[in-house]
């Protein structure tokens, strides 16, 4: 009969198979005859089924617990004692293979799809500082500026106001200055009342805080009071001109990527848009998305490789920011990446692609995916005992392709099922049996 059973096995292939792993599995609990002239006997014994074939086909029992003291056995306790039977044929059949754990390690590496953007903390939006019109333009889309440098030249009739107020402001503190000055030397002669100095004091002190008011308001405008270098000059004994024009400049380095201006545009105090944009090409964003699994594994400040379709060239960054909540949508954190675009071979709008290399997993072993099984919530894996397979508990680690990382309950020199789990996990299943039996759940 074992003969045939062989012979029988290596000339079903495909669907053939599957269908005889199904009698086989039908006929286990039923006891139908799998062939004819064939039976299958069933005895129960304390509630117990054990299912006894004249056939080859899988049995399923408790296994024997033999007495031992609390060290030897503490292994053996820890795995179920659901036996699966198997004969050499049906080993065959299900294309079970034996193999030994051996230590290795996970390739850590992380790939995530993302679009590259500008850098917000090097870009900035120039505005007009107040109302008027553009009198002169200085740059053009494309080029590339330095901090101070002029955009544009404004004309304002607010400006002139300010000027104006502040020269009126420190006229009148120089003639209160003076005139406080000879109440004092009055005083000491006893030519004047007290009341009159205090007078003289007082109008001092407004008039020196009305400069300062002057000059702040100024100075919020980025624009110096004493207006160095202004073209109209100063003579030796003038006031400050009253300057009606102004510059806009670059706040930091960059390239202009927008400019939203043209000759003689007026902008009133409720128009006031942006006029050029500005951003340092040199250092780009790539903004990926990530798994909560895979933020598990990225740690600020690692070193990221960065590359994009048609581009022949890779290019370095580093994590600059970690999400702290998941995308409700997507379910999904960010990932942002600082990219070195010195080359200026990226542009914002690309879809590239970060590869982040992670701490390589080792001193654990390592087993094919296929091999780890999941039965009533619990992670097993297979392995020998006696005549036959019982399924181990195990704590999984990272996976990568087709290989999972055990962290526990698996060492290595043992052997386990390496082909053929998923079957011998389906006919535990199948057959009644408690996979949690000899737990100690």
């Amino acid at each position: 009969m074992k003969t045939s059973a062989n012979a029988a096995s290596q000339l079903l292939t495909g669907s053939a198979r599957n269908a005889l792993l199904f009698l086989i599995v039908f006929g286990l609990f039923s006891g139908a005859p799998l062939l004819p002239g064939v039976e299958t006997e069933t005895a129960r014994t304390s509630g117990e089924t054990k299912s006894r074939a004249k056939l080859p086909v899988p049995n399923v029992s408790h296994a024997e617990q033999k007495p031992s003291d609390s060290h030897s056995g503490e292994k053996k306790g820890e795995e179920s004692e659901a036996l699966v039977h198997l004969t050499e044929a049906q080993r065959n059949l299900i294309r079970l293979r034996l193999s030994r754990a051996t230590p290795g390690r996970i390739d850590n590496t992380i790939r995530l799809n993302g679009e590259i953007r500008l850098n917000r903390n090097e870009t900035a939006k120039v505005m007009p500082r107040m109302p008027g019109f553009v009198s002169g333009i200085h740059v053009r889309e494309g080029d590339i500026v330095r901090k101070g440098d002029r955009l544009a030249t404004l004309t304002s009739h607010k400006l002139g106001e300010y000027y104006a107020a502040y020269n009126s402001a420190l006229e009148q503190e120089k003639l209160a200055k003076s005139e406080f000055e000879m109440a004092e030397k009055l005083k000491g002669g006893q030519a004047t009342s007290r009341k009159e100095y205090l007078r003289y004091k007082r109008e001092y002190a407004e008039s020196v805080i009305s400069r300062r008011h002057a000059e702040e308001l100024l100075r919020s405008l980025l624009l110096d009071p004493a207006h160095p270098g202004h073209p109209h000059g100063k003579s030796p004994g003038e006031i400050l001109p009253i300057c009606t024009t102004y510059d806009v400049t670059a706040p930091l380095n960059g390239t202009v990527i927008a400019r939203n201006v043209t000759l003689g545009e007026n902008f009133t105090e409720d128009t006031l848009p942006v006029l050029f944009t500005i951003s340092n090409l040199e250092r780009l964003w790539l903004d990926l998305r990530a798994s909560p699994q895979e933020l598990l594994r990225i740690r600020k400040g690692q070193e990221v490789t960065v590359t994009v379709a048609g581009i022949n060239q890779e290019f370095r960054g580093k994590v600059v920011y970690l999400a702290p909540v998941i995308d409700e949508q997507t379910r999904t954190g960010l990932v942002r990446i600082e990219v070195d675009n010195r080359s200026f071979s990226l542009r914002p709008g690309q879809f590239a692609v970060g590869t982040i290399q992670t701490d390589p997993s080792g001193g654990t072993v390592v087993v094919p995916r296929e091999a780890v099984q999941l039965i009533a919530g619990e992670t097993v894996v297979f392995v020998p005992q006696g005549d036959g397979f019982v399924p181990r508990p195990v704590v999984p680690g990272r996976s990568s392709g087709g290989s999972m990382q055990i962290l526990s309950g698996l060492h290595a020199g043992e052997e386990f099922v390496s082909s053929g789990a998923f079957e011998l996990k389906s006919i535990l299943l199948t057959s009644g049996m408690d996979p949690h039996a000899g737990h100690g759940h």
